[in-house]
């Protein structure tokens, strides 16, 4: 029997149940009023407000492939920074070079963070631990410095300038209309990354984690899927960063610098925490010695 999603007694019965997105009718609910919320919030926020959603958006979409990689697939990346600045300049050199549209420019980002994900993720197949942390920070430093050596050869001293994207005759500038463009985007990722997670691929990422050796008996491709998941992350990443460039109406290697939070369990860890502080409160969590934590 599956675990039960919460501590009050539910528990699945079936598979179809184990499979649905929405378990109860509290979840969906809940769910309904914070789509609600979503779609009018910018009836009401400010333009400051706005900006903030916005950059939430983006930063889901980036986090978003991280967990992938490194929440489900264990590999460790510390070169997504490189990789949103891969996607940016992507847009960035495609537009200043042949100025093309959004629809050319976004897969294009796509393709090259996959390309990056192939030759960052080879490593991955022969490195473990601060090893493979090592060599994906050096994509970071790659891409920074090659976006820096185009700047200065082109001329861009203060950035590459990239003009709104049009749909028609329609230029994409205002701040709810990004809005919108980013929230489907976030959304869109969160059921790829769902879905992915819920099927074959899911399962051997988790497998791969867990415990190669024991992976490898059940026959499950160990390389194919470490490189696999080095690819989608990086295709997803480039596209955040694409999309980063769009908004934001500028590319600079300035907005691309390297910072780290050290998170074990990530969002999932923090938003745990939050619900273990109202569930249990007013009491604290005790160790199995008893002494407080």
């Amino acid at each position: 029997m599956s675990r039960s999603p919460r501590a009050s007694g539910y528990f699945r019965t079936n598979y179809d149940q184990d499979l649905a997105l929405v378990q109860t009718r509290l979840e969906l609910r809940s769910l309904g009023v914070f789509i609600v919320a979503l779609l009018a919030f910018p009836l009401i926020a400010s333009p400051f407000q706005l900006d903030l959603a916005c950059q939430v958006f983006l930063a889901c979409v980036g986090s978003l492939s991280l967990m992938l990689l490194t929440g489900y697939a264990g590999q460790i990346s510390l070169g997504h920074a490189g990789l949103l600045a891969a996607g940016a300049f992507t847009v960035g050199i495609l537009f200043r070079e042949m100025n093309a549209p959004f629809w050319m420019t976004l897969p294009a980002a796509g393709l090259v963070g996959a390309l990056l994900g192939i030759i960052f993720g080879l490593p991955s197949l022969r490195l473990r631990g601060l090893y493979l942390a090592v060599s994906t920070l050096a994509l970071h430093f790659v891409v920074i410095y090659l976006g820096g050596e185009y700047e200065a050869r082109r001329g861009f001293s203060t950035g590459i300038v990239i003009d709104p994207p049009k749909l028609g005759s329609v230029s994409i500038s205002d701040g709810r209309a990004w809005y919108f463009i980013l929230l489907a985007a976030a959304a869109a990722t969160l059921l790829i990354c769902i879905n992915l997670l819920r099927a074959r691929t899911g399962r051997a990422w988790r497998a791969i984690r867990a415990q190669e050796t024991v992976a490898e008996a059940l026959g499950i491709g160990i390389a194919g899927y470490k490189l696999l998941a080095f690819v989608i992350s990086s295709a997803v990443t480039a596209l955040a960063g694409a999309l980063f460039a769009y908004y934001r109406g500028f590319v600079s290697v300035e907005a691309f610098s390297l910072f780290l939070i050290f998170e074990p369990l990530g969002l999932v860890g923090i938003w745990r925490r939050i619900q273990n502080y109202f569930l249990l409160w007013p009491f604290k969590r005790r160790s199995p010695s008893g002494a407080r934590r």
